[in-house]
């Protein structure tokens, strides 16, 4: 039975966690678990309370998170897993989502209920290309890309395209410093969605160097007016017709458009809000994380593309 006690270490109330929804509900959840420990924190049943998770989702959306065989999803325990059979067609197959008893998995979980479209649409490419070139000991190009964002991938929207372009140039005292407001006030014009489950366990213990693969995509005007919950289902929608376009074939050279150089490196303590370190400007001047431009930049996509 999947039962950890993870609420000991996540601390919900870290920014980071600002922009997703459905965390605060664990630990409320499991209270009164017929499995905690005795003199410990609460015990969670990762599967039970993921399940109860998309439940709510369902009373709260009137719909149900399904993969992309509008199979309903699932979590259950990682003994579910057929041996010999890769995780991603599983859940293809099945609409089953294997679990571990680990952060890990829980936090894999919680993105699902936060970009249910672009987990969905990852599965089917990573099930598809499995189907066309079998597992082997390496990923393909694709798969790669696609795991790298989904372990570590995080999202900078702005309606500033100055903004987006320094980081793009790794200015990182003009993005970082001279525009700090921007990321803080109250009429902020950028911010930084979390998506890969890897890269929020690794800020389970924050670390300067801890860099996250990252989108950047430029919205209009007034897009930060919205709520939270409104331009999260804004991106989970355009994440998902990104990656499915990125993953197509280009007629021209026969070859996906979809790696990891549509990625921008983004330290992500240096994030205002992020450090309290990060006040400093000096902070910035440690080269060996905020790097000198690369031969090549990430791309900056549009969100209404």
């Amino acid at each position: 039975m999947s039962a950890i006690h993870p609420t000991a270490s996540i601390d919900f109330d870290k920014p980071w966690y600002h922009y997703l929804a459905y965390f605060p509900n664990l630990p409320e959840l499991d209270a009164k678990h017929p499995h905690a420990a005795h003199g410990h924190a609460p015990a969670i049943n990762i599967v039970e309370n993921l399940n109860a998770c998309l439940d709510r989702y369902e009373h709260v959306n009137a719909s149900r998170i399904a993969n992309y065989e509008k199979l309903p999803i699932r979590f259950v325990e990682q003994a579910c897993l057929p041996e010999g059979e890769a995780y991603e067609s599983f859940i293809a197959k099945t609409g089953k989502i294997p679990t571990r008893d680990n952060h890990h998995d829980l936090l894999n979980g919680l993105i699902w209920l936060n970009f249910p479209q672009s987990k969905a649409v990852f599965n089917e490419l990573h099930a598809k290309d499995i189907l066309r070139h079998g597992i082997h000991n390496a990923r393909t190009a694709l798969r790669n890309a696609l795991t790298v964002f989904d372990e570590n991938g995080g999202i900078v929207v702005s309606s500033d395209r100055l903004l987006l372009e320094q980081l793009q140039a790794f200015k990182w005292q003009a993005a970082l410093v001279t525009h700090r407001t921007n990321w803080l006030g109250q009429h902020r014009t950028i911010a930084f969605f979390p998506f890969g489950h890897a890269l929020l366990e690794k800020l389970l213990k924050p670390r300067k160097n801890i860099t996250s693969h990252t989108l950047l995509i430029l919205v209009d005007e007034g897009w930060f007016e919205q709520s939270i919950v409104s331009q999260r289902n804004q991106l989970d929608t355009a994440i998902a017709n990104m990656f499915r376009q990125l993953a197509m074939p280009d007629l021209a050279h026969n070859a996906v458009n979809l790696s990891s150089k549509n990625f921008q490196p983004l330290p992500v303590m240096g994030i205002p809000g992020y450090s309290a370190d990060n006040v400093i400007p000096k902070f910035y001047q440690d080269e060996a994380v905020f790097r000198r431009p690369r031969a090549f930049s990430a791309p900056i996509f549009s969100l209404n593309d």
